[in-house]
């Protein structure tokens, strides 16, 4: 069995660290509201869907960290596009907190040892 790097599995927590603050957040704003309610279901189908991610980014999957990388991407550019003008203080302070942590989750999975890992662990899968 091939081991897991360190950054790898560092990027791992801090990803579950992630999901649990939006679980958090999406907590914290629920006020019962219908429009609330249909947001807080997106929301969670969307974490679920991080979570699957992150399993498999955890498995060794390669095709999940670069959809991991295509999410932060794409949330970056949204928060670049339209801002954070909707949000609540509260809010922005954590996109601010954790849109850098989630960059440097990406640059530790796709640094020469996370690379060489998963490079491995898709060789090791298609024998």
């Amino acid at each position: 069995m091939l081991t897991r790097p360190q950054s790898v599995t560092s990027a791992v927590k801090l990803i579950w660290l992630t999901i649990v603050i939006d679980v958090a957040m999406m907590v914290a704003g629920y006020d019962g509201t219908t429009a609330n309610a249909q947001s807080l279901t997106f929301n969670g189908v969307m974490l679920m869907f991080y979570a699957l991610v992150t399993i498999k980014i955890s498995g060794g999957v390669n095709w999940a960290r670069h959809c991991y990388a295509l999410l932060v991407v794409m949330e970056l550019a949204l928060v670049a596009a339209w801002g954070l003008s909707d949000a609540s203080e509260l809010e922005e302070w954590v996109t601010y907190l954790t849109l850098p942590l989630e960059l440097w989750i990406v640059f530790k999975m796709f640094g020469s040892d996370g690379d060489a890992w998963f490079r491995a662990m898709r060789a090791r899968s298609t024998k």
